[in-house]
C-alpha cells in the first residue's frame, strides 16, 4: 500500500512541475519558485520514511525536479532568443521602411522627390484605367529662380524653394495628392480623380499660395516677389495614352504659361 501511494504521489507531482515548464519558464524565477516549493518537501518525506522504496522514489523526484529547472533554463533562453530576433527583425523592417520613404524625399525640401513622383504616377495611371476615371497632372516652375540664387545667393535660394515647397504642398489639401520636386525649381503634382477644369483650380491655389508667401524677387522681371508658373493636363485629352503622354502634356501647357508671361496657369489645348 505504501508503495502505490508514493507512485501515486509521484505521477501527480512530475506531472504538474512538467507542466510548469513551457508556461512558467518566460517568466523570470517563476518556474523554480513554482517547483521547488513542490518537490523539496515531497523528496524530504519519502527520504524520512527510509524503506528502499520511498528512498528511491524521493531520489527520482529530486532528479527529475533538477531536470526540470535545467530545462526550464533552456527554455527561458530559447524564448530570450526569440523574442530579441522578432525585435531585430522589427527593428530591421522599421529601418528599411524609413530608409525606403527617404529616398522618396526630397533632403532639401522635406517633400517628395522624382522618385515618388513617378512612382505615385505610374500607379495612379494604373488605377484610374482600371476604374475608368481621369487622372490629372501639374507641372510648374519657380519663374526666373536663377536670377533668385544670382542675386540673393544660394543659401537664401534654397530657404525659398523650402517655403515655395511647404506652401504648394498645403494648397493640395487633398491626401491622395502628390507634391514633388523634380528638378532645381521644377515641381509636378499628381491629382487623382480629377478632371481638367478641377485640376486647373488647384493649379491656381497653388499659384496664388506662393503669391501670398510675398518673397521678395528684384531679380524678376514679372513682378518684385516670387512667382511659379504652372501647366496643367488631365488623362481624358486626345494626345495622352500613356503616364509620359499626360507628362509631357502638362509640360507644354507649362511651357504656354511662360509664353503668356508667367505667374498664371495654363491647360493644354483642346
Amino acid at each position: 500500500m505504501r508503495d502505490t501511494a508514493a507512485v501515486s504521489s509521484m505521477l501527480p507531482t512530475g506531472g504538474m512541475v512538467a507542466g510548469g515548464v513551457p508556461l512558467l519558464s518566460p517568466l523570470h524565477r517563476a518556474f523554480p519558485c513554482f517547483t521547488i516549493p513542490i518537490v523539496l518537501p515531497i523528496t524530504l518525506s519519502m527520504l524520512l520514511v527510509g524503506d528502499r522504496v520511498h528512498v528511491i522514489m524521493g531520489l527520482m523526484i529530486l532528479i527529475f525536479g533538477i531536470a526540470m529547472l535545467s530545462s526550464s533554463v533552456r527554455v527561458r533562453r530559447l524564448f530570450q532568443d526569440a523574442t530579441d530576433m522578432r525585435l531585430k527583425l522589427a527593428s530591421s523592417i522599421a529601418e528599411g521602411s524609413a530608409l525606403q520613404e527617404m529616398l522618396r524625399i526630397d533632403e532639401l525640401i522635406r517633400i517628395g522627390n522624382r522618385r515618388l513622383f513617378e512612382e505615385q504616377l505610374a500607379k495612379e495611371w494604373r488605377r484610374a484605367e482600371r476604374g475608368r476615371s481621369i487622372l490629372a497632372v501639374i507641372s510648374a516652375d519657380i519663374d526666373h529662380f536663377k536670377a533668385y540664387n544670382d542675386r540673393y545667393g544660394h543659401p537664401a535660394g534654397d530657404r525659398c524653394l523650402l517655403s515655395v515647397a511647404q506652401a504648394m504642398a498645403t494648397a493640395l489639401q487633398r491626401p491622395g495628392d502628390t507634391a514633388a520636386r523634380i528638378g532645381g525649381e521644377e515641381f509636378a503634382f499628381v491629382l487623382p480623380q480629377t478632371t481638367l477644369p478641377g485640376a486647373e483650380q488647384v493649379a491656381e491655389r497653388i499659384r496664388k499660395a506662393v503669391w501670398d508667401l510675398n518673397l521678395p524677387h528684384a531679380g524678376s522681371t514679372i513682378a518684385e516677389r516670387v512667382t511659379v508658373s504652372l501647366g496643367v493636363a488631365s488623362s481624358d485629352h486626345a494626345s495622352v495614352a500613356s503616364e509620359a503622354d499626360l507628362i509631357r502634356a502638362s509640360d507644354a501647357a507649362l511651357d504656354e504659361a511662360k509664353r503668356r508671361g508667367r505667374n498664371q496657369v495654363a491647360t493644354v489645348a483642346p
